[in-house]
């Protein structure tokens, strides 16, 4: 194993990485920005009725507003605009309108000003493209398919997976499955992905070892990133143009886990669909596997400003009318707290943390709840 302690001078730096982190993710959330009264204002509880397929979830640095990406089971690929006060739905983006055409995580830049989502443009087809939306207009300005990828013969690309935006905002970072074959499991060579807003181009891609990728996420200084595969825990250099694997460690996780970091940056989660996730003290790089809920599916970690709790999305795989759950991990002693969790949901399909970090924002089948926390 390869160590992370050398990560150390730069993690009491890092903030919370939301997502989707995807996404699901493994995708990163929107940054803490200013709100009319000084930070960024909470959600008011509510539920919002979307009329779609909901797939992901990200809310403006000024907490005014929450992005869901859908699917129109018609009418393609698109991203609806929330106001999260009124919950009233004041843009609805197009970003494909190809039939049976569906999105997959989205994330918020720092400042605001763009929304980044992946797509894809056909039914059944994978997540290929990446759209960049003009949050002042509600407008995509630029709509990206990936570059080709290296592959034997017969197979087709990867597909398209998590992203995150640095923290100047000047690259979006996109994973990629390695290539596959029609209906055969992806092959090795997935392959993180550089993204230049600027140049509406991707401009380099750095190869990690492993066949599926998860959740990316970067350091406040941008010098550093962190992405998860089926085989490993990755880091990356990224304080260069080109990207460079710096380390891996094993993550006996069994599946591509969705991460998350402590405010405090000593801490970084991740969790999966077979119900398990682990914890990495990254001061002394010791790895404690966490047993959740075992067959079930763990989806959206996220932890709150003060760092005592994770917050995960449990999809119950067992439960006939899928039947989910918030549940709450106590970061101190790595056990659930049954007496805070959030019951009675129906098939979550994401969750984001409020900037205000007190607002949950759940997509519930086909509509939006801004829960109160």
């Amino acid at each position: 194993m390869n160590s992370l302690v050398s990560t150390a001078r730069w993690l009491g730096s890092l903030a919370v990485a939301g997502a989707l982190l995807l996404t699901g993710s493994g995708s990163a959330g929107a940054a803490t920005g200013t709100g009319t009264s000084g930070g960024p204002v909470p959600g008011v509880p509510q539920t919002v009725e979307l009329d779609s397929s909901p797939a992901s979830v990200a809310v403006s640095p000024d907490g005014h507003k929450a992005y869901v990406a859908v699917k129109d089971t018609t009418k393609g690929a698109k991203v609806k605009v929330v106001d999260t006060q009124s919950g009233a739905i004041t843009a609805v983006v197009t970003l494909s309108t190809g039939l049976g055409a569906g999105p997959g995580p989205l994330a918020v830049s720092p400042d605001g000003s763009r929304v980044y989502v992946l797509f894809s443009t056909a039914r059944k087809a994978p997540l290929s493209s990446l759209g960049a939306i003009d949050t002042a207009t509600d407008t995509v300005v630029s709509s990206t398919e990936a570059p080709n990828q290296p592959r034997p013969d017969g197979t087709f690309p990867g597909a398209l997976t998590s992203l995150a935006v640095s923290p100047d905002g000047a690259t979006v970072y996109v994973g990629q499955d390695g290539p596959a074959r029609y209906h055969r499991p992806a092959e090795p060579g997935a392959r993180v992905l550089s993204f230049s807003p600027q140049q509406q181009a991707y401009t380099t891609a750095v190869p990690v070892p492993g066949h599926y990728l998860g959740s990316i996420v970067t350091s406040p200084n941008g010098d550093t990133a962190y992405t998860a595969t089926d085989e490993n825990l990755v880091r990356l250099d990224t304080s260069t143009t080109t990207p460079t694997v710096t380390g891996t460690t094993a993550a006996p996780i069994g599946s591509v886990p969705s991460l998350a970091l402590s405010p405090d940056a000593t801490r970084l989660y991740g969790v999966g669909n077979n119900g398990t996730g682990y914890a990495v003290d990254l001061a002394t790089d010791t790895l404690t596997t966490l047993d959740l809920a075992p067959g079930q599916w763990l989806q959206n970690p996220s932890v709150s400003a003060d760092g005592t709790r994770l917050y995960l999305v449990l999809q119950d795989l067992t439960s006939g009318d899928s039947k989910a759950s918030v549940l709450a991990l106590d970061t101190a002693t790595n056990i659930l707290v049954p007496a805070e969790e959030i019951t009675g949901l129906n098939w979550v399909t994401a969750l984001a943390l409020g900037p205000d970090t007190h607002t949950f924002y759940l997509t519930v089948n086909s509509t939006l709840r801004i829960l109160a926390h």
